[in-house]
């Protein structure tokens, strides 16, 4: 773990939609050998790594722990540049110790929303996933500590003749070899990184459709009791930030009867009694009424 790295986040509205952009504050100190171009690099990457984890917690559907938290950070500290739409520095200060940043990041939601698909994480937040570890005998320490943090990060837990088998083995070249089993599927890859090696067969899983379909269902809301078209086009901003329970908000009609305006959405539900509760807080005190129905229903 990196030490003696202070990060401080503020947010700051930015209206693009329903997007918000970061302030991230990062203070990253010197280390022998460095240069001042290294150094400044890595404390991007530090802001950048904060920035990205912040909005993950804002959109997974409920929390990570903080092992999980902490480890998820050291991750993607040399990939979350793929995540972010574009950044401003506004306040740099080299010092004799280290370098301070000052900068905005805007994440880019939907990449980050199905990275963490892809990499499990809306499967095994809160339920572990058994897995069956096979390594290689000679694993060094560090790279040993490596695989099993990456099974901590999944949330995977290892266990004997479970349904998911992972077997992690010696390729040519520096390269490691990995296979992934599930009782319908087999998936091979290679990578000289550990972690791209993992979530690059853990993807090939959770990226199918009926391991998506299984973790969410669509819906439809209908809302009613406006007086103008105003109140609709305020609710679709205020739904469009509920990343952490629903998804693919999509306006669907809106209807002006002499009684008022009500208006229906598509979505995709990813925590239902977390929506509930967001809309018993938002729209009986506005005096509007609300029915959902979900595809399965109908």
């Amino acid at each position: 773990m990196l030490k003696h790295v202070s990060i401080a986040v503020m947010a700051v509205l930015v209206f693009a939609g329903t997007v918000l952009a970061a302030e991230v504050r990062v203070f990253k100190p010197m280390e022998e050998g460095m240069s001042q171009m290294q150094l400044r690099r890595q404390a991007l990457d530090e802001g950048f790594a904060q920035a990205v984890l912040d909005e993950a917690v804002k959109i997974l559907p409920g929390e990570l722990d903080e092992t999980r938290r902490e480890l998820f950070r050291q991750y993607l500290l040399p990939r979350a540049g793929a995540y972010v739409r574009e950044y401003k520095v506004i306040y740099s200060q080299a010092l004799e110790a280290g370098v301070i940043l000052r900068l905005n990041v805007r994440v880019n939601q939907s990449v980050l929303r199905d990275g963490l698909v892809r990499m499990g994480f809306m499967e095994t937040l809160a339920v572990p996933l058994p897995v069956t570890v096979e390594r290689p005998e000679d694993l060094s320490e560090e790279e040993a500590l490596a695989l099993d943090n990456l099974l901590v990060l999944t949330n995977a837990i290892p266990q004997e003749n479970a349904g998911f088998r992972f077997i992690l083995s010696r390729g040519a070249e520096n390269l490691y070899r990995g296979q992934l089993m599930t009782p319908d599927r087999e998936w091979t890859a290679l990578d000289k990184d550990m972690a791209n090696l993992w979530f690059t067969l853990w993807a090939h899983h959770f990226n199918r459709a009926e391991v998506r379909s299984a973790s969410s269902d669509r819906a439809t809301l209908a809302v009613s009791g406006w007086f103008s078209p105003d109140g609709v086009l305020e609710f679709q901003r205020v739904v469009g930030g509920w990343d952490s329970v629903v998804r693919d908000v999509n306006l669907l009609d809106m209807d002006m009867e002499s009684s008022g305006v009500g208006a229906s959405w598509s979505f995709r539900i990813m925590d239902a009694e977390g929506l509930k509760r967001r809309l018993d807080a938002y729209l009986p005190e506005r005096g509007l009424r609300y029915q959902i129905v979900r595809e399965a229903d109908k």
